[in-house]
């Protein structure tokens, strides 16, 4: 998890949200601080903190309605704060799965009741108002870490939340490129507006578009289902024919997933079936993305080692369809091959 966050002077860390200062450890009645900050003592203490954005902390977490958070199968550990910030966080860290770079596990967090490193003031993180998205691959302090189309991405979820979120790759000292806060005070009369607007859920319905597969097709879209079907643990043989055999793998499969077993591969059935291929990766599903490169003119060894070929031929086929170039095949790339 980042520090959480700043290593800006103790009043730069919100200079650009005037409403917003860096808030002092409140100590409750009968509190105590403890090394590192922390105050302990009995629940009223913990209750009366507030994190440096001034929303109420807690190292209780259903003091302050903690809830988990999952966003395309992906679970943020310990979860956020529940109400308007789930909401909020939520959009967020499903935008960025969907247009900056696909989720990855471990690697995504939530609440944790903590002090910021070499300060008295509680992280955001302790008032379940801050996320961070795949930390491994966004270390504190460094930066540079997302190409400049990643970035721009980055700005338009963040120009879509009015202000209301921060995104510690802004920050003045000491960068914190996996990190999104909430940025200012409860009760914001930006936060009502913007709950409205992004339709009050905090897992909104990805905005891709999914090709249907449905029995009687044959082709490497086919093949692709079959390798993927293969990877979520139904046993069928690949040979790019949809008959009976992979109908009844798809309600199978459908049915372990809650969905409409009705044996068709459609958009609610994709998104649960793709799985995220990356650098390293092995496998059914790799077998899958290499084979739908090489239907769609990128040719390589369905070899189900996802190595340097591999990630150079997937970057080439994103240049081409205009997504990020990360050579990872996340929803979007999935759903670009088999469209």
């Amino acid at each position: 998890m980042c520090e959480q966050h700043h290593e800006q002077g103790p009043d730069e860390a919100f200079a650009e949200t005037p409403d917003v200062g860096r808030r002092a450890l409140v100590r409750g009645a009968g509190g105590m601080l403890l090394g590192g900050g922390l105050v302990v003592a009995g629940a009223g203490a913990a209750q009366a903190a507030t994190s440096q954005n001034g929303w109420p902390a807690s190292s209780s977490p259903s003091a302050i309605g903690i809830t988990g958070l999952t966003v395309a199968g992906h679970a943020f550990p310990s979860g956020v704060r529940g109400g308007q910030v789930h909401t909020i966080l939520g959009y967020v860290a499903r935008r960025f799965h969907n247009e900056v770079e696909a989720l990855v596990t471990p690697g995504n967090w939530g609440y944790n009741y903590r002090v910021i490193s070499g300060s008295t003031s509680l992280s955001n993180h302790a008032s379940g108002t801050a996320i961070d998205v795949n930390a491994p691959r966004h270390p504190l302090g460094a930066s540079g870490t997302f190409s400049s189309t990643q970035v721009s991405r980055i700005r338009s979820i963040l120009s879509s939340c009015n202000g209301v979120v921060r995104w510690g790759g802004d920050y003045s000292g000491r960068k914190d490129e996996m990190h999104f806060e909430i940025n200012v005070r409860p009760g914001d009369s930006r936060i009502a507006p913007l709950v409205a607007k992004i339709g009050g859920s905090p897992d909104p319905a990805p905005t891709i578009t999914w090709s249907t597969v449905r029995s009687g097709a044959t082709g490497f879209r086919v093949t692709v289902v079959q390798h993927l079907l293969r990877a979520r643990g139904q046993s069928l043989t690949v040979d790019g024919v949809f008959g009976s055999v992979t109908a009844s793998k798809v309600k199978a499969f459908q049915s372990s997933r809650g969905l409409y077993a009705d044996g068709i591969v459609g958009p609610k059935t994709w998104a649960a079936l793709v799985v995220t291929v990356q650098n390293g990766s092995t496998g059914q599903a790799v077998v899958a993305a290499q084979k739908a490169l090489t239907a769609r003119g990128y040719s390589l060894t369905a070899d189900g080692v996802f190595g340097s070929v591999s990630v150079s031929k997937a970057k080439a086929f994103q240049t081409s369809r205009g997504l990020v170039a990360d050579g990872i095949i996340g929803p979007r790339t999935w759903a670009k091959l088999t469209i």
